[in-house]
């Protein structure tokens, strides 16, 4: 990962906690963000850097919320740090974290996709889990309806929230997710391809005949008799 951006954000990337909390105490900026608009709090949850000296994830994580790192702050490409934690993985402890700390799950990036899209494609069920109990918390209706997978076989996910558009099926529960487990919080799973999807077969043998043997018996040639 490269890391661009100040001193602070520095400091976060490498999860030392001490020199971070030196830096704000010298009076860096706890938002200040690098040249693609990120934060100290996106490039804690995107960090993926492990070093035997510095603090885990979500320890970081909380560091900055307490001493007021916005969360819903958005990078030029529209991103939020909660879509950066469910795009890399940070873990349902550091979704809540953020959750707790007012991090807005409505908000879209430039390619309209929320933080619950990026849990789906990351294949995370533990925080999809966590973001479905926030929506639920919050009183908001999810549904997610599209899945489909493009030619390089990457998986693409629509997220239709509150609103579904015209003549799109609606989930028997408050959401209705293209989840291939069983869906969280006591929601059924629904999904729509979009576009032309390969119908799975069942192939079942018939069952065989039982067999029967036939047994014939030729019998003893009779000896010719002179004439």
């Amino acid at each position: 990962m490269l890391v661009e951006g100040n001193s602070l954000i520095k400091a976060v990337h490498q999860s030392r906690l001490r020199l971070a909390r030196l830096l704000l105490e010298g009076g860096a900026y706890i938002n200040e963000s690098n040249e693609r608009g990120e934060t100290p709090l996106m490039v804690a949850c995107k960090s993926k850097h492990v070093d035997a000296r510095g603090v885990s994830k979500a320890k970081m994580v909380r560091y900055l919320l307490e001493n007021e790192a916005d969360p819903n702050i958005q990078d030029k490409s529209g991103k939020t740090a909660l879509m950066h934690a469910c795009l890399e993985r940070a873990g349902p402890e550091v979704v809540s974290l953020l959750l707790r700390s007012g991090a807005d799950l409505s908000l879209q990036d430039h390619s309209s996709c929320s933080a619950l899209v990026y849990a789906i494609d990351a294949d995370d069920p533990e925080t999809l889990q966590v973001l479905l109990s926030a929506c639920k918390a919050r009183g908001k209706e999810v549904i997610i309806i599209t899945t489909a997978k493009s030619p390089c076989g990457k998986l693409t996910t629509k997220q239709y929230l509150n609103t579904p558009p015209a003549g799109a099926p609606r989930g028997p529960g408050p959401c209705a997710l293209p989840w291939s487990r069983a869906a969280p919080g006591g929601c059924r799973t629904k999904s729509r391809a979009t576009g032309p999807s390969p119908q799975r077969r069942t192939c079942r043998r018939a069952p065989r005949p039982p067999r029967t043997r036939t047994r014939t018996r030729t019998p003893p040639s009779q000896p010719l008799l002179p004439p």
